[in-house]
């Protein structure tokens, strides 16, 4: 279930009255500055508007360079059905689909859609179902499932060896992202400067395990670090295959100086040839009972429902409810009961976004987890958005006057989208307190 950018703009348009798309069928100008539609031979000269503005809808010579390029238009010709634009970056040819908005310009409605995505919540909302987390682990993201850049995880930082995600299946292990170790041999790393709590570690045992890939023997190990003494695990056997695959279960385990002037867990790369991937990152020792949230979208960051699981008994046994967590002013997510090595799953609503590969976009091939008939209400509050930029702008006191008219017609639509088609939130589980 999902919409793109493009054709929620569409919907928004047709509520507004303010939607022509066709193709064109004959070339415009070599500069780019016409197009010509015979379609647009049965319109009036004025329909063109003082706010008209056409967007091109397909690449207008085979290239890619003027694709949803949107530009001002001055005015229509509707002797052979010339529309007369600022120009193109290139030739609009025949047979080139387009689209004119004479309201408002596609930018501005794009930008009330993507208003409207997070303000329409609680009625419409994306579903958040997080199974990635694990109870007890001291390392952020170690299920490495956050990526705000693209050359390492958030939390994790690399040296001279180039980490990337990937999202290929079978090449993960937890959630729907690994990461892949490539280029110079070097080191993937997690440390107390990027994570405060691991300070609290000196003078205790870690056990730092993960789920690891490797074609190369020798290449893939891990490591914990206290800034004097590095203490390996045994290597990945090369085997192309993830360690857990025959039920093993890689780590290195070290006793961390009470001295300690660094707290570091790395994963070492030492072949530059080797292909390697890792995930499901996890630090233990003696009881943590505390697990971030704040990276899982929940709206408030507060779940619904939380439950857990052990690992050697998933898919075999139900999951158990938590009656008795709490969530802190620093987004972490408190399990007092819940034993360490779980895995978590944890509920709950979000705030909706337009997407592509999961991170926030404004491209028009974006898409939001909304379709028909909740697409009426992101339609709806879109249209209020752009009412309200015309209610306020020092336009004349009767054009104000019918904005404003519409913005109250319109106040009542959204209403009655959303007492019928307003999504059902899943139900809320009780929580006993701490």
């Amino acid at each position: 279930m999902s919409t793109t950018l493009l054709n929620s703009a569409i919907a928004l348009s047709k509520d507004l009255g303010d939607h022509w798309a066709s193709t064109t069928t004959s070339d415009g100008a070599a500069d780019g500055t016409t197009l010509v539609d015979t379609a647009l031979k049965a319109k009036a000269n004025d329909w063109v508007t003082d706010e008209a503005w056409v967007m091109l809808t397909e690449e207008p010579t085979g290239g890619a360079t003027s694709l949803y390029e949107e530009r001002k238009l001055s005015s229509l010709s509707n002797t052979a059905g010339t529309l007369t634009v600022l120009a193109f970056g290139e030739k609009v040819v025949s047979g080139i689909d387009y689209q004119a908005h004479r309201l408002f310009s596609p930018s501005e409605k794009r930008l009330a859609l993507i208003s409207a995505a997070r303000t329409t919540f609680p009625w419409l909302f994306a579903e958040v179902r997080n199974e990635s987390k694990t109870s007890g682990n001291w390392l952020l993201n170690g299920d490495v499932e956050i990526w705000a850049l693209s050359t390492y995880p958030d939390y994790w930082r690399v040296s001279a060896v180039t980490a990337t995600a990937t999202t290929t299946a079978k090449l993960f292990r937890r959630g729907s992202t690994s990461c892949k170790l490539s280029g110079a041999a070097g080191y993937l790393y997690q440390d107390w400067t990027l994570v405060d709590d691991l300070k609290e570690l000196r003078g205790q045992t870690a056990t730092f395990s993960a789920k690891g890939w490797s074609d190369t023997a020798s290449s893939l190990r891990l490591s914990v670090n206290d800034g004097t003494t590095t203490t390996y695990s045994t290597y990945h056997p090369g085997n192309s295959a993830w360690t857990d695959e025959n039920g093993g279960t890689w780590y290195v385990s070290a006793n961390i100086s009470s001295t300690a002037t660094d707290v570091a867990f790395r994963v070492y790369r030492d072949s530059a040839t080797s292909t390697d991937y890792i995930d499901d990152l996890r630090v233990t020792c003696g009881y943590y009972d505390k697990v971030y949230i704040g990276d899982l979208s929940l709206a408030r960051t507060r779940p619904h429902r939380v439950s857990y699981q052990y690992e050697s008994l998933r898919f075999q046994e139900p999951w158990n409810n938590v009656r008795n967590f709490r969530v802190d002013s620093d987004n972490y997510l408190y399990l007092p009961d819940v034993p360490r090595d779980c895995i978590l799953r944890i509920e709950g609503l979000g705030y909706l976004d337009y997407l592509v590969s999961g991170a926030s976009s404004t491209a028009w091939t974006a898409t939001i987890a909304v379709d028909d008939p909740q697409l009426k209400i992101l339609t709806a509050e879109a249209v209020l958005y752009l009412h309200r930029q015309m209610v306020f702008p020092n336009n004349t006191s009767g054009d104000e006057k019918l904005w404003a008219e519409g913005y109250k017609r319109w106040m009542g639509e959204l209403e009655t989208r959303k007492s019928k088609f307003s999504m059902i939130a899943p139900h809320v589980q009780a929580n006993w307190g701490i």
